[in-house]
């Protein structure tokens, strides 16, 4: 849980420095609202598809990831991280899944990587200012 809060101040507080009050609150609202529309449809493919609860299909600590993910960035840059995050844990997991102990993806753990790096890279080389899209 600290981890969660120290992601979301974190990187709330860069989003902040880096944009207007106004905007920082426009783009972690519509953020927010994405991640709210993808909650409805795992829901909603969970309980009809896979006949199973949301929270056998996916962690808590994974809704958190997208809630540090919704606060660090603007909308375009959101999408975009978001969506490479997500194609980099499913690559990631197929490489490991037999060295893996359980068979399920560790996505906040994953996602949590994969935005390490892209903040470590982003810092050391300067490759693209993640604010301005």
């Amino acid at each position: 849980m600290y981890l969660f809060l120290l992601g979301v101040i974190s990187g709330g507080v860069l989003h902040y420095k880096n944009s207007l009050l106004e905007e920082f609150l426009i783009n972690v609202l519509l953020n927010v609202g994405f991640i709210a529309v993808l909650t409805v449809v795992l829901f909603l493919y969970s309980t009809f598809i896979m006949k199973k609860k949301l929270l056998e299909t996916i962690g808590v600590g994974d809704f958190l990831m997208f809630i540090v993910f919704a606060c660090s960035f603007p909308i375009g840059t959101f999408l975009v991280v978001f969506s490479t995050s997500l194609i980099f844990s499913l690559l990631l997991f197929l490489i490991l899944k037999n060295k893996l102990q359980y068979k399920t993806v560790p996505l906040a753990g994953f996602q949590s990587l994969f935005l390490s790096l892209l903040l470590l890279l982003n810092w050391l080389f300067n490759i693209v200012d993640l604010y301005v899209i």
